[in-house]
């Protein structure tokens, strides 16, 4: 139980070396899917990136989010992500990076980084904050619960994984002393805490890992993402291990003078911490919750699994004995701006104790949240379309009619055809390179969904189209549908989709321009293009009746198979030639539309 409380009272000596400063910033935060945030549909699991701001005065500081799953060092910059962040970032302010999670990842070329070539891509990092006159912080990977990753040296992995080393930690930090700039390495951190903790508490309380009935987005648990994925509490722990690292970094003599004065501005934006207490009424062994320290506004969660001490639950308690909550885990709640002691109450126990504190302190004035950057669609003309009902198997299907971003030149939307679904489909103008985009939002995790394409291709010749889905491109084959009447469908399979917006992007291979689109459906619950999605309240009560049974794992985040549970079976190309069916169950003719609700959409 004390195990975490011992780790981070280390940190309090750091504190005197902070200066006091009114300075304000901005922290741009750039990393993985441990890093990024999530929407309230995956609620807990959460990206340390979404529960840093916190941590410092809210006054002074914003954290701006940028993390995004699935991505490397390389192809974080690649997408343009990295331009992104910059075009955002002004002098004095600082930029985080946690990358290299994926990079290792040698089946996605889009990914992969030889590790030779790993110095080359952080260094555009830390030249592009350079060039906005801002400070930057590298920090390795998190180790994650499992072979491989993260374990990246001999001393952090056993004699099974000897010659699988994959040292990106170590080119990391090659890149910040040759820089002069501040390194976290938050690899050997969550190692040598990880080492101190069971790895029941491991799994249950850090990673995503949760019996059924624990959360609402849940109700039938997860037991397959217990080595990749965060929840909430170990997120806080992670921006612990950050906050730790920063104060470090003042003693560390490969930082220079400049980056180091800019390091000591943002460490006196850091704000104290206070001392949360969890205990028992009862003797006897138990996972429950850990002790540590917090900022006020931290997120606070307490956890006792069943079965813990032998006894029934009955309630927590706070430290001055108010019964606050009957359920076992009790979480969306902020730490106070004290210190706190909670007690978890079982039946047969001692009565619970007082215990004696001080009054809350009044936090800073300011807003301490962290939020994903801004975005804005560039179609002026409000338009509406409908959103299409799904079916059992195909839960989340959207209409293709006027896409979202592009210019007029790319395409147009059209009607003048029998038997599509919606408001109309997009018909490409004919050349090689024309594209359309749909800005969509995802509720759901998924590494392995499956996608179809519903269009009609009354060519002679097989038209072929690059799909980007969020990061991951796809190479599709369109072949004749016969006529410009008679719609056709592909499919694609092992789509990584986050829970969070995304942009999907149909670009023309071929001199043709590409077939005409009608819909696309995806084989997971509450996948909708931006402005068409429902209130969030009936998402959350629609995903909640359901098992997450497409948790967010890939092989380059999940060595082990058996961490993907799989609706269908992968087919061995990923992708197989159309054929024509009703995929919504009902039969499709003339321009009648499918029944639906509209939405205005910008």
């Amino acid at each position: 139980m004390k195990s975490l409380l011992k780790y981070f009272a280390a940190a309090t000596i750091f504190t005197s070396i902070a200066v006091s400063d009114t300075t304000s910033f901005t922290i741009h935060v750039i990393g993985d899917s441990t890093v990024c945030n999530y929407k309230e549909s995956a609620y807990p699991q959460t990206g340390w990136g979404q529960v840093l701001a916190p941590f410092f005065d809210g006054s002074r500081t914003k954290v701006i989010n940028y993390a995004i799953g699935g991505r490397s060092s390389k192809s974080f910059i690649n997408d343009g992500r990295l331009t992104e962040v910059l075009n955002n970032t002004q002098p004095g302010d600082y930029i985080f990076v946690q990358m290299g999670t994926n990079d290792r990842d040698y089946s996605k070329a889009d990914r992969y980084v030889p590790i030779d070539s790993s110095a080359y891509w952080f260094q555009k990092y830390v030249d592009g904050a350079k060039s906005k006159g801002a400070h930057i912080v590298l920090m390795s990977p998190l180790m994650l619960n499992t072979y491989p990753r993260n374990v990246f040296d001999n001393n952090l992995t056993d004699a099974s994984h000897k010659g699988k080393e994959y040292p990106v930690k170590d080119k990391i930090a090659e890149v910040a002393k040759k820089n002069g700039v501040p390194f976290v390495d938050l690899t050997t951190k969550t190692y040598n805490l990880y080492k101190q903790l069971s790895s029941a508490y491991i799994s249950r309380y850090v990673y995503k890992m949760f019996l059924p009935g624990e959360y609402p987005n849940y109700p039938a648990g997860v037991t397959n993402d217990g080595t990749t994925h965060f929840q909430e509490t170990g997120s806080v722990v992670h921006a612990q291990l950050i906050a730790e690292g920063l104060r470090e970094n003042l003693n560390n003599s490969s930082v220079n003078a400049s980056e180091k004065a800019a390091l000591t501005t943002l460490v006196s934006a850091l704000k104290p911490t206070y001392k949360l207490t969890v205990k028992a009424n009862i003797s006897g062994s138990g996972l429950i919750t850990h002790n540590q320290y917090l900022p006020g506004g931290a997120a606070l969660n307490l956890h006792v699994s069943p079965g813990s001490f032998g006894k029934k639950f009955q309630y927590w308690a706070d430290d001055d004995c108010n019964k606050v909550s009957t359920d076992s885990n009790y979480y969306k709640i902020p730490m106070p701006y004290r210190d706190i002691t909670y007690t978890a109450m079982f039946e047969g126990g001692a009565q619970c104790v007082t215990a004696s504190h001080g009054s809350e302190e009044l936090p800073n004035a300011g807003s301490s949240s962290s939020e994903g950057p801004s975005t804005t669609s560039s179609s002026s003309v409000a338009i509406k379309f409908e959103v299409l009902e799904g079916s059992a198997e195909w839960p989340s299907v959207s209409d293709m009619s006027y896409p979202n971003v592009g210019d007029d030149s790319q395409g147009w939307t059209e009607s003048n055809h029998l038997g599509f679904v919606g408001k109309g489909f997009f018909n490409f103008d004919n050349a090689v390179g024309r594209y359309a985009t749909y800005k969509m939002t995802s509720y759901q995790s998924a590494s392995n969904a499956r996608m179809f394409i519903r269009y009609c291709n009354g060519k002679t010749t097989v038209s072929k189209m690059s799909v980007q889905v969020d990061a991951k491109t796809y190479e599709v084959e369109f072949p004749p549908s016969g006529s410009w009447d008679k719609w056709d469908t592909v499919y694609v399979d092992d789509v990584w989709l986050d829970a969070c917006d995304f942009d999907l992007k149909f670009t023309a291979l071929t001199s043709d321009g590409g077939p005409n689109l009608d819909m696309v459906g995806f084989d997971i619950k509450d996948v909708y293009r931006i402005g068409a999605e429902p209130e969030e309240s009936e998402i959350v009560n629609s995903s909640s009746s359901v098992q997450d049974s497409t948790v967010e794992s890939s092989s380059s985040e999940a060595d082990s198979s058996s961490a993907i549970c799989r609706r269908y079976v992968p087919r061995s190309e990923g992708l197989k030639q159309g054929r024509s069916v009703n995929l919504l169950g009902r039969t499709i003719s003339g321009k009648k539309p499918a029944v639906g609700r509209y939405f205005e959409v910008k």
